[in-house]
């Protein structure tokens, strides 16, 4: 709706948390939900709040004609949390269909949760998502990121707070890394957030498209707040010329998640089994890239979603 308005400058904006998993909530302090709090309260700590500032993400869908070579726009749509392809956004798309023909069953958070869970674990047992790295290229600030043989999705974060405050990246493991080596699992932050409004001011439209083999791809790009990288930084990418020292680059994942940094950081899963394991502390997301743009090409019908809104894409 704000960006409908097309206002000069966007308002700081507090999140009351009615959602089921609240993660955007989350990382700004405004915690994991709303239990009937006295709102005199909550607006007096949004007066004593500070802003701190969040990227938004445009995804563009962009369905390609190998006959005319022509391409042509599907949809756009903008994100601030995450966008998943394959096991997560296929349990999601699942809850979201029985919603809309059940709504009813939909009476509390605790009850949504339970929902996801039961078609997480029936996915689980079918693995419908099992040939994800065949159905799938990524591409990461141009270069091409190998998916591992067991993935069975990615997930593009802006925030490192998914499905209820999981940080999957400062958790998560590169690929072959020993697992005792990985950092332990703390469901809840052990860093103390004040509570902050976000702030999500107007930037410059800079649309990209997530192209479609044959029938269509995902590709998303983010319109990032106005910064200033070291004369360093910018030497560093220039000098980068070959695509192996580009892919070094990106899948060193060596920078800390954040949401103000004009970074996607993507990670693996191996279903929702696995993603259970990482709820629990049993396992850890493995760590594939960090770029400013990204490319997905689907070869086949994969269900996605972006912040908790899922679809199937043909």
């Amino acid at each position: 709706a704000l960006e409908k308005m097309a206002m000069e400058r966007w308002p700081p904006i507090a999140i009351l948390p009615l959602g089921t998993g609240n993660d955007l909530a989350r990382i700004h302090g405004w915690g994991g939900g709303y239990s009937n709090e006295s709102l005199i309260m909550i607006l007096e700590q949004i007066a004593q709040s500070y802003v701190s500032l969040l990227d938004m993400w445009e995804m563009t869908v962009v369905k390609h004609s190998h006959h005319k070579k022509k391409q042509k726009v599907q949809d756009t749509k903008s994100f601030t949390n995450y966008l998943g392809v394959g096991a997560d956004a296929q349990a999601a798309l699942q809850v979201h269909r029985l919603r809309q023909s059940k709504p009813n069953l939909f009476f509390s958070r605790v009850a949504n949760k339970a929902w996801y869970a039961v078609f997480g674990a029936e996915d689980a047992i079918k693995a419908s998502c099992a040939e994800i790295p065949d159905e799938i290229t990524l591409i990461a600030d141009g270069v091409e990121v190998p998916l591992p043989a067991d993935s069975q999705g990615i997930i593009l974060l802006n925030i490192d707070a998914y499905s209820g405050g999981v940080p999957l990246w400062s958790h998560g493991i590169k690929s072959g890394t020993n697992l005792n080596e990985a950092r332990p699992y703390n469901y809840y932050y052990s860093q103390q957030y004040s509570r902050s409004s976000g702030e999500m001011p107007r930037r410059s439209q800079s649309l990209d498209s997530l192209h479609l083999h044959p029938g269509g791809g995902l590709r998303s790009r983010t319109n990032t707040f106005e910064r200033v990288d070291s004369a360093d930084d910018l030497t560093q990418l220039e000098n980068l010329q070959n695509d192996s020292d580009k892919l070094a680059r990106i899948t060193a994942c060596d920078k800390p998640s954040s949401c103000q940094d004009g970074l996607l950081d993507i990670v693996s899963i191996r279903g929702t089994m696995h993603l259970g394991q990482i709820r629990v502390g049993l396992s850890n997301a493995e760590l594939l890239c960090q770029c400013r743009e990204a490319t997905i090409h689907i070869k086949k019908k994969v269900s996605v979603q972006i912040d908790g809104e899922p679809w199937r894409q043909t």
